[in-house]
């Protein structure tokens, strides 16, 4: 049986600043953030000081896509596992480079943003949001 998938689009969550983060990448890598839904639905029964976070959110840019949302309040984000990246591929090492710095302000680089020994730049990071990125040219 052949499996047809259309994207793979990951789907990220916070603790109370999902808008704060979707717009922060926004800014970096040029893209549009859309909330589709907050907690302020009453079928959510969340808490009034909640009722403006993300419930479901979007981070369009170039063709790609990124979703999010903030978790139930008192639930917790289960950021940087060490599982999984995102990967960007850039075109070039100026763009990787601008977007490397931009996304390591306030996180941990793990390895800076180089030419590596196969001969490809990659840098790798974990943002100030707990989120891991690779960057690759």
């Amino acid at each position: 049986m052949e499996v047809k998938v259309i994207r793979l689009i990951p789907y990220l969550n916070f603790e109370g600043n999902c808008e704060e983060a979707l717009n922060y990448y926004k800014d970096i890598l040029n893209g549009r953030v859309e909330i589709q839904s907050r907690y302020d639905n009453p079928a959510m029964n969340a808490p009034e000081h909640y009722k403006d976070k993300v419930l479901h959110g979007r981070l369009y840019f170039g063709d790609l896509a990124i979703y999010a949302s903030d978790v139930f309040p008192g639930g917790k984000a289960h950021k940087n596992s060490g599982d999984v990246a995102l990967s960007l591929d850039v075109p070039d090492a100026e763009t990787g480079k601008k977007i490397f710095n931009l996304l390591a302000q306030g996180g941990k680089v793990g390895i800076p943003f180089e030419k590596q020994f196969w001969g490809d730049w990659h840098g790798n990071l974990t943002d100030k949001y707990g989120i891991r990125w690779m960057l690759n040219c």
